[in-house]
């Protein structure tokens, strides 16, 4: 793998390879790998509990997929780019932060008219695919916050690091 599609650093004096904040993906399905193995080195490097890391996934999977099926229409070749740093959060608390960017048309999944999310099931009998993703990421995530860029979109996904 290329340097651009799994980036990693080697640390000076260390023989371990240590995962860049920053991993570029095509819009594809299949790179959705990429961010799993990132998201892992990560966690490792962060010592993020199983229960963190599963919302970092199913948040992250459920806003690639949306940008790769409905952002890009499922047309390969365009970028997303990820950011993830570690910050200070109000109280002494630390957060993970991704940022998540794409150059697909304006989309803010957080604005009320921007998606009418399917209703809440009854039971998993009533349970239909489709609709639930804004609500999984609200669920899952600390915080949510959206920015229209010139020419693309930006979502900002927040996880508190328990100590």
């Amino acid at each position: 793998m290329s340097s651009t599609r799994w980036p990693a650093e080697i640390m000076p004096g260390e023989d371990t390879v240590k995962p860049a904040s920053r991993l570029t993906i095509e819009s594809r399905l299949d790179d959705l790998a990429l961010v799993w193995r990132w998201v892992e080195a990560l966690a490792a490097e962060h010592a993020i509990p199983a229960d963190t890391q599963f919302a970092i996934h199913l948040c992250l999977e459920e806003a690639l997929s949306n940008i790769i099926h409905h952002g890009y229409l499922g047309e390969p070749n365009h970028a997303i780019t990820l950011d993830c740093t570690v910050d200070l959060a109000p109280g002494g608390a630390h957060e993970l932060s991704f940022v998540v960017e794409d150059q697909a048309p304006p989309f803010d999944p957080l604005a009320p008219s921007a998606v009418e999310e399917a209703p809440i099931p009854a039971s998993i009998d009533e349970l239909r695919p489709g609709g639930q993703g804004i609500r999984l990421l609200k669920k899952f995530a600390g915080s949510l916050a959206y920015q229209h860029l010139a020419g693309g979109n930006r979502l900002t996904i927040r996880f508190a690091i328990p100590h």
